[in-house]
């Protein structure tokens, strides 16, 4: 039997939509805090991190700019000035004696044309430590100082090729004379 009176004290009222929108609402919201809470402390620590690692490259490179100043303090003492010098001078005097004469002779050999004659050579180290050859020639005619330039830039000796002057109607046995540089390069 089915009764229709109400007996309880309030009138039944649904909650249960409300509820459930209510707790789906509240569980978004605390995994967005959540969310926000975590990716804020990665960040934090991260920063931390790259602050402290920031702070120990700082004290790094203001101590080796100390070294660095105490060493050139060193390097400007009298003494060491004097040292360095004469270590830079016998260096350049190895590099001139290892300069073989000989090689020059045959590697310029190769090179030169028949109407060309060196009237003087002269060697000399740069302070690059690479050996520059001035040479002063005499030539049959100027299309011969061109040929020779073109045969020096041609070789595997020879780099950056320079006719510094060119002088014609000389008296005696060469029409032109010139005055050639190249940087030699000996194997």
């Amino acid at each position: 039997m089915r009764s229709s009176i109400n007996l309880a004290t309030e009138p039944f009222v649904d909650y249960r939509g409300f509820l459930l929108t209510a707790g789906i609402l509240a569980g978004i919201a605390l995994g967005g805090t959540l969310f926000l809470f975590i990716h804020g402390f990665t960040t934090w620590r991260e920063t931390t991190t790259t602050q402290g690692k920031l702070r120990a490259l700082e004290s790094r490179r203001a101590a080796l700019l100390s070294e660095q100043r105490k060493l050139e303090n060193e390097l400007r003492a009298p003494g060491t000035i004097e040292q360095l010098e004469r270590v830079h001078f016998i260096n350049q005097l190895i590099q001139r004696k290892s300069l073989s004469w000989t090689q020059l002779f045959f590697d310029l050999q190769e090179r030169l044309p028949a109407q060309v004659r060196v009237l003087s050579l002269s060697p000399s180290v740069r302070e690059d430590g690479r050996v520059q050859v001035e040479l002063r020639v005499g030539a049959r005619s100027a299309g011969a100082v061109i040929e020779l330039l073109r045969a020096l830039e041609q070789g595997r000796k020879f780099r950056d090729v320079v006719l510094h002057s060119q002088a014609e109607g000389r008296v005696g046995r060469h029409a032109v004379e010139a005055r050639v540089t190249a940087l030699y390069g000996q194997e």
